[in-house]
């Protein structure tokens, strides 16, 4: 596309003088049904040539946006399971952490009424046991009454169940059971990393209160981390398992690699799909959440093609112009929307919006944007 001078003069007389660059800045006023009608010298003058779209081989990349992410199974939102006080803490946001590192204790006095509870069921089950063998005997030597050894074996059921159940608390709160059955009580527990990752979202602090219900802060697995693709619905027919996906991210001068994954099977109220890539090697600088930029290469196929210097963008449009023979070497210029397909080697892969428009018509191949030009001053007299 050339950003050279153009000089027309029209029937009307006046001239105009504007580069393809200021053209492609002005504001059409004019809706894309506007055409103009040029004669022989003004069609010389700004070196207009037609032709026709070539049908060829021509390498197809869709462009789109996208964010990194992390699968839902490899990021994990920690939470004080029976809250309490944070008496220490041990990790900053950003920080790297392996598996059953200690991320911060917590204390709170029903910790340790659990642990006493616990314990004294426990120290209680032997005598109960031994009072239910004690009324059957009694019993099978008519010396005792059913009803005794009955009320007997509810109590060591109930203290079964009651034991059963606190020692279920106290392993979810993480209490060393082998210690405790020592009578060791522990007045804080440690709360740990389920696997290596890193520590994103914190929102603990040392001394506040943690409700069970508080996300204190979450471990992410980057090693998972994946590159979701927001692409339109109309491409969508044109990917691929396996294709090549290049990444830029604004952090990174570095394009980086993936490929397609997974594509999804649900078109969202905005018309696109997302598209599951995966990174071709681990990037442990990437951050989920991070924006992008994404080519997907999806080979050579067969389109209509056109030199990108023949379409020109009109009311935020891209458009092509139709000539249309007048006599004495007049010509009448419209200008018609197109579908940009693919850009490759200063070719633009094309598709008629108007369905009914023929590829063996004639098509503006240079001079555009000065076509455009004069459309604009047509519609500002």
């Amino acid at each position: 596309m050339k950003n050279l001078i153009y000089t027309i003069i029209f029937s009307v007389p006046f001239l105009f003088s504007c580069s393809s660059k200021d053209a492609a800045k002005v504001e059409p006023s004019t809706e894309l049904s506007t055409s103009v009608i040029l004669n022989a010298d003004q069609i010389r003058n700004s070196e207009i040539t037609v032709g026709m779209p070539t049908n060829e081989l021509i390498g197809v990349t869709i462009y789109a946006n996208g964010m990194i992410e992390v699968p839902p199974q490899n990021k994990t939102v920690i939470a004080a399971k029976f809250g309490g006080f944070i008496k220490s803490l041990s990790v900053l946001d950003g920080m790297a952490v392996k598996k059953g590192q200690v991320l911060f204790t917590i204390e709170d006095p029903q910790l340790i009424q659990l642990q006493q509870d616990y314990l004294e069921v426990n120290g209680n089950l032997e005598y109960l046991q031994a009072e239910l063998e004690r009324q059957k005997i009694l019993v099978s030597q008519e010396a005792g009454s059913l009803k005794s050894m009955q009320l007997a074996k509810s109590q060591y059921n109930v203290a079964i169940s009651q034991k059963s159940g606190l020692k279920a608390k106290l392993e979810m709160a993480g209490i060393n059971m082998n210690q405790l059955n020592n009578g060791i009580l522990k007045p804080t527990v440690s709360v740990t990393s389920p696997f290596n990752g890193v520590v994103t979202k914190l929102t603990v602090n040392v001394g506040s209160y943690a409700n069970p219900t508080d996300h204190l802060l979450e471990i992410i697995d980057l090693k998972h981390a994946h590159a979701e693709v927001i692409v339109f619905e109309k491409d969508v027919k044109q990917l691929k398992i396996g294709q090549k996906v290049n990444l830029m991210l604004s952090n990174n001068e570095i394009p980086v690699e993936a490929s397609v994954f997974l594509i999804g099977r649900e078109i969202g109220n905005d018309r696109t799909v997302k598209v599951h890539c995966h990174l071709k090697n681990e990037n442990k600088e990437l951050i989920p959440g991070s924006y992008f930029k994404a080519s997907i290469y999806t080979g050579e196929k067969k389109h209509y093609c056109l030199p990108s210097e023949a379409i020109v963008e009109m009311n935020g449009k891209n458009v092509v112009f139709f000539e249309t023979k007048k006599g004495k070497g007049s010509a009448n210029y419209i200008p018609e929307e197109v579908r940009i397909i693919s850009v490759n080697n200063g070719k633009s892969a094309i598709e008629y919006k108007n369905k009914s428009r023929s590829y063996l018509d004639s098509v503006v191949i240079t001079g555009a944007y000065n076509i455009m030009s004069a459309i604009l001053i047509k519609g500002e007299e």
